[in-house]
């Protein structure tokens, strides 16, 4: 049976248990990520069948709606069997005063439009690190492995000794300044966690550093045999020298054979997803779910 859960009814520790038994389980949805991403978040939960569905809320207008908190790639219904019919069961159980929804559903949830809910794809894009390096460079584009030559014998010097807060001043003059599309409070949720990945030990960051600081730096977020893309950094010094090909390079050299699923969080923007499918990344589709239950004057406006 789904049961709707308060915030202050959720038993984070079986929640964190109940999702370590989902086939489909995702970094993003561990409780302490879900806390820092959206305090007040409240659950579907049915132990019979272990499946579980947040439920990551703002209110506005005095009405509740359904959103994708930044940092988020994917939320939706996890389950250790994962099927459409768990799936509309979950869907069907959302609370009805959540009249808006906008979120972005995990890759194993398969749903159609109908009536008012509406359905659109984003792609993902992700590699398996179970080859030998040699066998997985051998995958890389042409453009991917002649940009790794471009420096010759003296590539740009790979480090971890780059700080939350460092990465975070370099995101913010480089990518968020190029996609203006970080929300308010989304780069100190950001440096959150990393913080608090890092001290879980979840967390890494690989960097290159200039005369004043990180030229180039990339997140990645490393739970359950999955390590998550989570953001990239990079400045007009990281891009002479081909910085961030050399960090991913470096990264899949440390992890090749391991089997670990190296998840890019991929983008609909064709550039961002052409360098990713360079290192031999294949794209995956997961879905954005629109439902516009809003009394008349708002809905109009929610379009």
């Amino acid at each position: 049976m789904i049961r709707h859960l308060r915030h202050s009814e959720i038993d984070k520790a079986q929640w964190d248990a109940l999702l370590a038994q989902c086939a489909d389980r995702l970094w993003y949805m561990q409780s302490w990520v879900l806390d820092l991403c959206c305090p007040n978040w409240e659950a579907l939960v049915d132990l019979d069948e272990r499946a579980i569905m947040p439920l990551l809320f703002r209110r506005k207008y005095g009405v509740d709606y359904l959103y994708q908190p930044y940092a988020l790639q994917q939320q939706g219904v996890f389950a250790a069997v994962p099927g459409d019919a768990t799936t509309r069961s979950f869907l069907d159980a959302v609370p009805k005063r959540f009249r808006y929804w906008d979120i972005h559903v995990n890759a194993q949830m398969s749903v159609h439009a109908s009536g008012d809910l509406h359905v659109s794809a984003n792609e993902n894009q992700q590699m398996r690190l179970d080859a030998d390096l040699h066998s997985l460079r051998a995958g890389y584009s042409q453009g991917h492995r002649r940009n790794l030559r471009k420096c010759g014998e003296r590539p740009p010097e790979i480090t971890e000794r780059i700080t939350g807060s460092e990465f975070v001043a370099l995101f913010q003059r480089t990518t968020a300044a190029r996609f203006s599309n970080v929300p308010e409070g989304g780069l100190q949720l950001l440096e959150h966690l990393l913080t608090e990945g890092r001290r879980r030990g979840q967390c890494s960051i690989l960097g290159v550093r200039g005369d004043h600081g990180p030229i180039a730096a990339a997140c990645f977020m490393e739970w359950e045999g999955r390590s998550i893309v989570l953001k990239t950094a990079n400045d007009e010094e990281g891009t002479a020298c081909q910085a961030m090909f050399h960090i991913l390079d470096h990264y899949i050299a440390d992890h090749a054979g391991s089997g670990l699923l190296l998840d890019f969080a991929g983008s609909n923007t064709a550039s961002v997803a052409r360098f990713n499918q360079g290192f031999g990344a294949q794209s995956t589709v997961y879905l954005r779910l629109k439902r516009n239950r809003l009394p008349l004057p708002l809905r109009w406006f929610k379009r």
